[in-house]
């Protein structure tokens, strides 16, 4: 990708993850239309109003990409990039007026299997993250880096819990086992804005059994970008196929991928 084509991609992700968000901010506080779409999920009309924001934006200016966004799936493009969109990452915390959510925009590489470019949104608290690939990764135009903590009793840690039940059970049975060994836990209702915080050392770590790639795609590469390390539970370097992740400085990841491995197959396989 060349230097024009780079600067184009950043330039219409941002735009269209601010737009998106701003759209999101406005209906925030607003009566809403919710929708059951899949047991203990829902959708929004503003999810989908986002995310038609977003497609339109880079399809325009990206015609030859392909699409994957949440509501609508995928759309198969002519080129080796794919856009994976979350318009409204944590829709129950939006639905509930709960201030934690956010917009996620990736451009992915199918042929080197690599997100090329991340945005994280989020409009409430006035921040944007951007990064790119061998170019670090901001917030709001500023650098930004992991946690420097290295003694994993001293850290906050975030998880999500998942909407299966199976998934759901086991990462509360692991939460459990392992929040002893951390100074907090905390469960914030939007995987994608609490990796985000990983990347910018609000929080130390976070771990998850079952992302959906438009969690995963952005903040995983804002977050090895800011100096952190990913892989799924095993160790093994996090894919979007994977879908596991635990993220965070090194040394503190490689510690709690230890733990989680010793908790027994029944948590940590």
């Amino acid at each position: 990708m060349d230097d024009t084509t780079r600067a184009l991609a950043r330039r219409t992700a941002v735009e269209a993850a601010t737009t998106a968000a701003a759209i999101a901010h406005e209906g925030f506080l607003a009566p809403r239309q919710i929708t059951a779409k899949g047991h203990n999920d829902i959708v929004t009309e503003i999810d989908l109003a986002a995310e038609e924001t977003i497609c339109r934006a880079l399809g325009a200016a990206f015609p030859a990409d392909g699409i994957l966004a949440e509501e609508r799936g995928q759309s198969a493009g002519d080129s080796p990039y794919l856009w994976i969109i979350d318009p409204l990452d944590g829709t129950h915390n939006y639905a509930n007026q709960l201030p934690f959510w956010c917009v996620s925009i990736a451009r992915y590489n199918a042929e080197t299997r690599q997100v090329e470019l991340g945005v994280i949104a989020d409009p409430l608290h006035g921040e944007t993250y951007v990064a790119e690939r061998g170019q670090g990764a901001e917030l709001n135009g500023r650098p930004i880096q992991v946690s420097r903590i290295t003694d994993m009793q001293q850290s906050i840690i975030g998880c999500d819990i998942g909407y299966a039940q199976t998934i759901s059970a086991r990462m509360l049975r692991t939460a459990v086992q392992v929040q002893p060994d951390v100074r907090r836990l905390r469960i914030l209702g939007s995987a994608v804005l609490a990796m985000a915080y990983v990347a910018c050392g609000r929080l130390d770590m976070f771990f998850h059994l079952h992302l959906q790639p438009w969690d995963l795609a952005a903040a995983w590469l804002l977050i090895e970008e800011a100096g952190g390390r990913c892989t799924n539970w095993r160790g093994e370097p996090t894919t979007l196929e994977d879908r596991e992740i635990v993220a965070g400085p090194p040394a503190l990841q490689h510690a709690l991928i230890d733990r989680l491995l010793n908790l027994g197959e029944d948590s940590a396989s």
